[in-house]
């Protein structure tokens, strides 16, 4: 029993890692046989990874031919950015709260030097992949400075969507380089302890972002 969950593990770990580094093709079906062979396992503690995978919307099982990566519907833009806001507003709010604190101090400076990452990737190569990880990185900040485990967890089981969301945001033209400035105006209001200021630029930054997803859907 435990040599199998060990396996599940080890499967589910492989494929969320593919996943995450780009190495699993959008649109292309995997066969569950040819898969584990790949990974010289057996089809069961595959098919349990999978199973938790689509539960998790990374993937899409589809019938007696395998699976593929999840195809966003407008329910899962919808439902990201609501977590999203959720999460990152208590957390922006708790920040804001200690920002005198060592940890406060260090998480504002961990913030800034994203930014200059982000605005770098604007001024020389312009890749919405790498911008959407430095945005990943800047966001997912803000939710370790609280250091509640649990939801830090829950936040990382949407990074798949938040990642190719983003990428698809900021494949509009001049959309980084407003999503550099509205970052900078939350630093600002970090520093000011603006909450309530900050939770409507937040607001009007994902809103942002999940208006165009929706856009990009329906056409």
């Amino acid at each position: 029993m435990k040599e199998t969950t060990l396996l599940q593990i080890q499967a589910y770990d492989y494929l969320i890692d593919s996943i995450k580094k780009g190495e699993l093709e959008p649109g292309h079906i995997y066969s569950l046989n040819q898969m584990a062979k790949k990974m010289g396992l057996s089809k069961t503690p595959l098919r349990d990874a999978v199973l938790r995978l689509e539960q998790e919307r990374y993937i899409d099982i589809l019938p007696s031919k395998g699976f593929r990566l999840h195809t966003m519907t407008q329910e899962d833009i919808v439902e990201t950015y609501q977590i999203r806001n959720a999460i990152e507003a208590y957390c922006l709010r708790e920040l804001c709260h200690n920002m005198d604190t060592p940890g406060g101090k260090a998480c504002v400076d961990k913030l800034q030097r994203k930014i200059d990452l982000q605005r770098e990737i604007v001024e020389n190569t312009g890749s919405s992949e790498d911008f959407a990880r430095r945005d990943y990185e800047f966001h997912r900040s803000m939710v370790q400075f609280v250091g509640n485990a649990t939801m830090l967890e829950m936040y990382r089981s949407f990074m798949y969507r938040i990642f190719w969301l983003n990428v698809t945001s900021f494949s509009k033209e001049g959309r980084m380089a407003d999503t550099v400035t509205e970052h900078l105006h939350m630093m600002s209001m970090i520093r000011n302890q603006d909450i309530i200021g900050l939770e409507e630029q937040l607001d009007h930054h994902l809103n942002i972002a999940k208006h165009i997803n929706l856009e990009l859907l329906s056409k």
